[in-house]
């Protein structure tokens, strides 16, 4: 008997802790948190239709009693708090474990490629947590089988069995559903992996075809700029640094322009709207927009080029220079020394920024268009009337002549070249002499061709060798004027010298002359070396 009873015992012991691991192991599953979140969600839900049933009989019948009223409401009440939080529960219980599938991206230009390859690997993670939770209710059911067949070995858990059946039967359902749902969920994500794939192939396509056009264009330009490299090597070409950045806008434009219609899929859209904000910004900023429409007058007109020699005037103030640069916004001028250095900015050097709208406003002088280097100069010099006007006219023509010839050569051809493009008449670019009658003689004007870009070296040699010229003749004799200093203390007598038919000689001897007379009658006082005003220092 003992051993029957021992036997008993140990069978129970068994029992038990076989039931105590299995329930241990079924706690820690998610499948069974929140199974017992949904049941708790029913379980709220009918003890408030209970109480509330309860609650209104109470105050429909006539004895009322209000403290038991009052606790019930507050049950109602706490009860109602516990169903708003376990809400979640009320219809898919299970839905934190069946993950919804995620939209397909789309991918449209080469940055969203790697949202591609996230969305795969999101797709395979989504798949690979549904399959684990699979996995993890088939484990719990197993448990749940197993703890059934051991609670009907004991007839005092009956309460236990029931609920134990009750939550099979539940989660064999949810099963049943999650297998339709996987089965589903794969279909989908691998249709949606596919297209995934078609689509960062074809953008990847697309990036290759649009790296290899504009591989293409800059090994172009590059041909292009590398001809008119050795070609300015071995001829004169001011128009090569035009050309260059006629290509490298060219080839920004062609770069813009394909990836706009690449990766814009409504270009017209946006056409429009650019339309409307560039007419915003041409009122708001309508020096800017003038001064890229002047660029484009500049560079497609050919009026200024790189290189030129151009006078502008703004505000009064002359600039004379080459141009070293031209852009969208400004030309960008470099000051020379020139004849307008000399006589009005007294300073060259400076580098000036114009902006392309002048062109529209202000008077542009160009020295050099279309490979014209030369200019008219002239120079001015006044002789007596007694001169002999007819040889200073010679000499000076002569002079201009010798000094001048190589750029009349060039001029000349240079205007036989212009004659296709503009109606010029007067091919006459010999040395021109003209003679003036001026107040204080005769003025001979000579005028030639010279380097537009160094015209003050053959008119400073032109000027000397017409000076060196008329000083050696006798009979021509340079006119200036001259000035006569006549102190208030110097009486000069009722016959003051007349200084008026005498040539520029005789004047200054006799100013001379005058000067020591008036120094030795004490008109003018003598110096004193010793006076502090006068001294060196």
């Amino acid at each position: 008997m003992r051993k029957i009873l021992f036997f008993v015992i140990f069978i129970n012991a068994l029992f038990g802790a076989d039931l105590a691991s299995l329930d241990t192991q079924i706690k820690s599953n998610a499948w069974i948190v929140k199974y017992k979140n949904y049941n708790e969600y029913n379980q709220v839900v009918r003890e408030t239709l209970r109480l509330q049933s309860k609650l209104d009989a109470l105050k429909q019948s006539d004895s009322k009693d209000l403290a038991q009223i009052d606790s019930l409401e507050q049950r109602i009440h706490t009860l109602q708090m516990q169903e708003e939080l376990l809400r979640n529960y009320k219809n898919e219980p299970y839905k934190e474990l069946m993950q919804d599938i995620s939209e397909t991206p789309k991918i449209t230009n080469p940055f969203l490629i790697q949202s591609g390859y996230s969305y795969i690997k999101n797709l395979n993670a989504q798949l690979a947590t549904i399959e684990s939770n699979y996995n993890d209710l088939q484990n719990l059911l197993a448990m749940l089988n197993e703890k059934i067949a051991l609670l009907k070995d004991s007839p005092k858990s009956q309460n236990e069995l029931k609920e134990t059946q009750n939550m099979v039967a539940e989660l064999d359902s949810a099963k049943k559903i999650l297998e339709l749902y996987m089965d589903i969920f794969k279909k989908n994500a691998n249709d949606n992996i596919a297209k995934v794939n078609a689509a960062i192939k074809a953008e990847a396509l697309k990036l290759l075809y649009i790296i290899g056009a504009m591989a293409i264009i800059s090994v172009l330009s590059f041909i292009i700029k590398f001809i008119l490299k050795i070609y300015a090597q071995h001829e004169e070409s001011s128009g090569s640094y035009t050309i260059n950045k006629v290509i490298n806008v060219f080839n920004i434009s062609v770069i813009v322009l394909i990836l706009l219609f690449a990766y814009i899929e409504n270009v017209a859209y946006i056409i429009a709207i650019i339309g409307f904000v560039s007419a915003g910004f041409a009122i708001a900023m309508k020096d800017w927009f003038m001064s890229f429409f002047g660029y484009m007058v500049i560079v497609g007109g050919g009026m200024v080029k790189s290189g030129d020699r151009i006078r502008v005037v703004k505000d009064g103030t002359t600039y004379v220079g080459d141009v070293i640069d031209i852009s969208m916004l400004r030309i960008t001028l470099y000051e020379d020394v020139t004849y307008t250095t000399y006589s009005e900015n007294r300073r060259a050097g400076r580098i000036i920024f114009i902006p392309n709208n002048l062109i529209f406003t202000t008077m542009f002088a160009n020295y050099s268009h279309e490979n014209m280097k030369t200019a008219w100069d002239g120079v001015d010099i006044t002789i007596t009337f007694k001169s002999n006007y007819k040889k200073a006219l010679f000499l000076a023509s002569q002079i201009a002549k010798k000094y001048s010839s190589g750029y009349t050569e060039s001029t000349r051809r240079n205007l036989n070249l212009l004659k296709v493009k503009y109606s010029i008449r007067d091919m006459n670019v010999e040395p021109r002499v003209f003679s003036f009658i001026v107040p204080n003689g005769i003025k001979i004007s000579v005028w030639f061709q010279t380097n537009a870009y160094a015209t003050l070296m053959l008119n400073s040699l032109i000027s000397g060798e017409i000076i060196e010229a008329f000083t050696s003749e006798k009979d021509i004799e340079i006119s200036y004027p001259t000035t006569t200093i006549v102190p208030k203390e110097c009486d000069l007598g009722a016959n003051p010298p007349n200084l008026s038919g005498d040539s520029s000689a005789n004047r200054v001897n006799r100013v001379a002359n005058l000067s020591k007379n008036m120094l030795s009658n004490g008109a003018i006082p003598p110096t004193n070396p010793n006076d502090s005003h006068d001294s060196p220092n």
